[in-house]
Order: structure tokens, then C-alpha cells, then sequence
């Protein structure tokens, strides 16, 4: 269970504080003002508590990490200057410091993304909650034991009832990707009588007791009497913050879930390796399973000979003319090229590897994941020579313009503002995505370009984009076929798994993958870059249990089996005075 307030507090007199500052690893003693202890400020003042304090020349801020520590005598210490908030739990401020050595940051920028963007004075009175009745579902009561587990469920299936489940059993915390998603769960939950707060905006909620609902930063959040766990679509990005440290909600769920003895679920319709190597896997029916990913039509463009600039074939087009409102998915932003036969238009692919290659020298293909290289030969119809393939989101617009006869909308992650009367078709970046609340269609132009990245979670990070247009799709209409894959590559496995809606394979074949190469969760490793890197290498190689490779574009890779032995590592080793960006388990690698 999470922490009860205890109204026999020791009266602090000194405390130890951990300073707002990143670049300060050191905690420090202050002491308590004597106004403050007999006016009875002082008995607020918890670990946790936010607090000002005089550092050096300047008032910055900072957590109470210890109520009355034992400090060295004849030492005479500054007074704190001002009681600011209440801060996180006890609890949280462990998870905190336990984070800060497995991402290997500070434990200032942890404890900010548990602290109440607005100050909290005290902690306000708890409020009665209406109780919530466990859904019928056997498979849904049975995801919330001793064992965290992972329910597999199709991009269709109905998430409601796991998030039912959860506040059934008290006060929850419950994980989402989007804002949107936590603000529609948080106003359901109210009309249902359950006492529930934003993470955020309603942060002393969860101090008072009750349910918090949030995004990634959530999973720092401070709730009186918490009694399960829940993140939904855990294979989301949003997840893991993409700045150093690059810390991932679910890890810090799970170790929460085990300190506190609590169930911990994780929902998602293509959970990752790294949650199935943590816990247990329930499914829906196969049934289900397949007709959630029935919607997905894979074309080759080139196979009616019509497609205009390789992008537009025929039958593309008509389903553009006839839909209501359609997306276009064109990623182009930061993406390698793509090279293809000049013959027959067959991509240049690893022969070792699958992934995509580029043409360095005249005669020579390279690949773009491992550098394997062969000649320049097409492996379909032997000719040596290739053409790139690629056209922009703004050339692409102008093409769909003209065979479609209306306008098109092009969306960016720079576009303000969508004019929804302008026009029924929308293009753009992964963005749109995000950006349009409904389509009856969806187009990914190019999914080569997905499948065939230089990262090794490309599969899972296309996967993740077709998830999210099923469910664009789904909400106006139940047709099939309403998500269009064009590829060059209509025979890939990845397809054949769709197919047959079975996510199962696909999932073993990529935890096999990982475990070859001994990439999470089978391995971990941290990308280490920046003016610093050189000086800071230099005494990691002399590490044991570590494996250093590079650098590559002034990065290198260290790589360890066990997750312990990499951070024990690392943190034996000072931190160069130049800037230094070290990443653990970054997803975009």
C-alpha cells in the first residue's frame, strides 16, 4: 500500500535537503528556524517537502531528503528560508533516488516530475469515494494479482474495463499516452463517483488519497493508499522521456508495484520484450485478435503500373476520392533515403540484415544498421543501376492535389491550426496522426520507410503508427480494409504476421532477435555522445563487464548484459567538465 499520513510527526529541528540543481549530486544540512518550531510550521515539514534555501550567493530550491540527521558537531548551519509546498512522499522520493542510479541522472530532475507545479500548503482533507464494482470479465479480474502481467488486446479492443478494475480496488494510478485520453478517463471516472485528479493540475488529490490519472511523468506521483497500477498502450514512445535520462514510466511502475507489494498491469495490442520478459501474458480470443488488425490492406504501388511518382497507384486514389475525410501518412523528416532498382524497381536491401541501403561509392552498397556491404546489383533482375526514392511532404501535396482535383492539407508538427472546412484530405508527418481526431481512411505512402529505418525498434515503432490509425479509423467506421499500407515489399514477414493476426509470432520472433544481439531486455546499453564523451570513454573502457564500440557520428555504445553492472559502472566514473549526454536504453537508436 502507498504512504498513510502519520499525526505523531517528529518535530524537525535540522534537515538534510537535496538543492534544485542538477549539476549538484551533494545533499546539505540546514536548520529549522526557531519561529518555525514554535509557530508550528516546522510539523509540516515531511521528506519530500519543498523548501527555499541559501546556496552560496543565491535562493533556489530544494526537497527535504532526511528529518533530523546526524550532523557533524561545532558545524553551524544556515536556516532554511522558506517552507514552499508540499512535496512527494517518502516512497517517492526512494523511487526517485532509485531511478537516478538506473538512468544514471540526477535526482533533482526525478523529484521535479513528482513536485505539484503549484504550491501545496497543506495537505487537504480526504474525500469519500464511490466504490467501483469489479468488471464481470474473468480475464480482466484475473490481470490484477500478485504477478505483474501484460494483457495483450487487439487495436480495437475495449480498455475500459481493465481501468474499471483498477479503481475497484482503491485509490489507482493509472498511466495513458495522450492528454486527451487522461482528460476523457478523468471526467468518466467523476460521473461515476470516483474521487479522481489530473495528474498535474489536481496533484494534491493523489496526496489526500484518491485515483491519479497522467502521462509519463505520473508514474512519480504521490497517492495516499495506493492499491494497483495501471498503464495503458505500454508500447507507446510517450512513455520514455527522450531527453537524458531517458528514463521509461514502465520500468518505474514496475519497481513501485514490487516495493509496495501492489498488482500492476500493462494493456497493450503488441506489448514489448521488455514487458514480457517482466511478467505474465494474458490475451483475448484469437477471433478478436484477428479481426482487430483486419483493417490493414497492404499495396504495392507499382502493381497496376499506374502510380504516379511511385507514390499513387490507381486504386490509392479512388479510395481517396470516395472517403469522407482521409489521412495521408508521408514520413519523410530525418529519413535515410531509399534506393530501388532503376529497372524494375526493387529496393536495395541487406541481403544480412533486411534493413535498407545507400550507395557510398560507385560500386558499392552499404548497409545502414551494421555497414554490410556488396556490390551494386539488383538482386531480382541483376541490373547495377539504382535511383533514389524520395519526394517531400510538399511535392507529395502538390501530386495528390492534382490527381484528386481538390485541396489538400498539409500537417506538420509546426501546423497551429487545421482548417477542417477546407478540405477532406489531410498529409502529412507521423503528426497527423495526432493531430486529426477521425478518418474513415488512412494511407501510409511509403511504409518502406518504416520497416527498412536504421533503428533497431523499427518493427515495433511501425507497429505502433498502425495501431494508432486502426483506432483513428474504428471510431466512425467498422469496415475492414480502411488502412492502406503501400510497399515495395508486400511479401515481407512483417506483413504475413498482419495477415494472419498473429501478433504472438511476431512478438516471439522480435524477443528472439533481441536476445541474439543482447539488446533490452536480454542486454542494456547507453549511447554516450557530446564535447565530453572522449574523456569520459576513455576511463569506461577500463571498466570490466563492459563492452565499448566506436564511435559512430561521435557516439559510442557501451553495452553490458546485466543492468546492474552497466550503472555500477558508469557511476563509479566522474563526470567530465565539458558537456556529456549519456542515454540508457534510448528508444531511437
Amino acid at each position: 500500500m502507498g504512504f498513510v499520513v502519520d499525526e505523531k510527526r517528529i518535530i524537525p529541528k535540522t534537515v538534510r535537503v537535496i538543492p534544485d540543481l542538477p549539476a549538484v549530486s551533494k545533499e546539505f544540512d540546514y536548520a529549522v528556524p526557531i519561529d518555525w518550531i514554535e509557530s508550528g510550521l516546522a510539523s509540516q515539514l515531511t521528506v519530500g517537502s519543498l523548501v527555499r534555501i541559501q546556496f552560496r550567493n543565491r535562493s533556489i530550491g530544494a526537497w527535504v531528503s532526511q528529518i533530523n540527521p546526524m550532523t557533524e558537531p561545532g558545524i553551524q548551519l544556515q536556516s532554511l528560508k522558506k517552507f514552499s509546498s508540499q512535496g512527494p512522499s517518502e516512497e517517492v522520493v526512494s523511487l526517485s533516488r532509485w531511478a537516478a542510479n538506473r538512468w544514471q541522472g540526477p535526482v533533482s530532475r526525478f523529484l521535479k516530475a513528482a513536485s505539484p507545479q503549484r504550491m501545496v500548503k497543506s495537505i487537504p482533507p480526504s474525500r469519500p469515494s464511490r466504490k467501483v464494482k469489479m468488471p464481470a470479465s474473468e480475464l480482466v479480474a484475473s490481470a490484477f494479482g500478485a504477478v505483474p502481467t501484460v494483457a495483450r488486446i487487439s487495436p480495437k479492443g475495449d480498455r475500459w474495463p481493465y481501468i474499471q478494475a483498477a479503481v475497484s480496488l482503491g485509490n489507482a494510478l493509472i498511466l495513458l499516452p495522450s492528454a486527451s485520453e487522461v482528460g476523457v478517463v478523468v471526467n468518466r471516472l467523476r460521473r461515476m463517483g470516483v474521487h479522481v485528479g489530473e495528474y498535474g493540475k489536481d496533484w494534491s488529490i493523489g496526496l489526500s488519497g484518491g485515483t491519479v490519472v497522467g502521462n509519463r511523468s505520473a508514474a512519480f506521483a504521490t497517492v495516499n493508499g495506493l492499491s494497483a497500477i495501471l498503464m495503458i498502450d505500454e508500447h507507446d514512445e510517450s512513455f520514455q522521456e527522450e531527453a537524458s535520462p531517458t528514463w521509461h514510466s514502465r520500468e518505474v511502475l514496475l519497481e513501485r508495484a514490487r516495493r509496495l507489494s501492489i498488482p500492476c498491469v500493462f494493456t497493450s495490442p503488441i506489448p514489448t520484450p521488455e514487458v514480457r520478459y517482466q511478467t505474465r501474458l494474458i490475451n483475448e480470443e484469437k477471433t478478436e485478435e484477428v479481426q482487430g488488425w483486419s483493417s490493414i490492406k497492404v499495396i504495392d504501388p507499382r502493381e497496376d503500373n499506374s502510380a504516379m511518382g511511385g507514390l499513387w497507384p490507381r486504386s490509392t486514389v479512388e479510395a481517396l476520392k470516395s472517403a469522407e475525410r482521409s489521412i495521408v501518412v508521408l514520413n519523410r523528416t530525418g529519413r535515410a533515403r531509399l534506393l530501388a532498382c532503376r529497372q524494375c524497381g526493387e529496393l536495395a536491401v541487406c541481403t544480412d540484415c533486411g534493413s535498407a541501403m545507400h550507395q557510398l561509392e560507385d560500386h558499392l552498397l552499404q548497409c545502414i544498421r551494421f555497414g554490410h556491404s556488396r556490390p551494386v546489383l539488383c538482386s531480382v533482375c541483376l541490373s547495377t543501376s539504382m535511383k533514389n526514392l524520395r519526394v517531400g511532404v510538399t511535392r507529395a501535396g502538390e501530386e495528390l492535389e492534382a490527381l484528386l482535383n481538390e485541396p489538400v492539407t498539409q500537417v506538420t508538427k509546426e501546423t497551429s491550426l487545421i482548417d477542417f472546412q477546407r478540405s477532406k484530405v489531410y498529409l502529412g508527418t507521423e503528426a497527423v496522426l495526432h493531430r486529426v481526431d477521425w478518418a474513415d481512411l488512412v494511407v501510409f505512402a511509403d511504409f518502406d520507410q518504416e520497416l527498412l529505418a536504421k533503428r533497431y525498434r523499427c518493427e515495433e515503432q511501425a507497429l505502433s503508427k498502425l495501431v494508432k490509425a486502426i483506432r483513428l479509423v474504428n471510431r466512425r467506421s467498422g469496415d475492414s480494409e480502411n488502412v492502406v499500407v503501400q510497399s515495395r515489399q508486400p511479401n515481407h514477414p512483417f506483413f504475413g504476421v498482419l495477415r494472419k493476426g498473429g501478433i504472438e509470432a511476431w512478438c516471439d520472433k522480435e524477443s528472439n532477435r533481441r536476445a541474439i544481439i543482447q539488446y533490452p531486455p536480454f542486454g542494456h546499453f547507453a549511447v554516450i555522445s557530446g564535447p565530453g564523451s572522449e574523456e569520459y570513454i576513455a576511463e569506461v573502457a577500463t571498466q570490466g563487464n563492459l563492452e565499448v564500440l566506436g564511435p559512430n557520428d561521435g557516439a559510442w555504445l557501451v553495452k553490458s548484459l546485466r543492468m546492474e553492472d552497466l550503472s555500477e559502472a558508469l557511476s563509479k566514473i566522474p563526470r567530465p567538465k565539458k558537456r556529456l549526454r549519456l542515454a540508457i536504453d534510448p528508444l531511437r537508436f
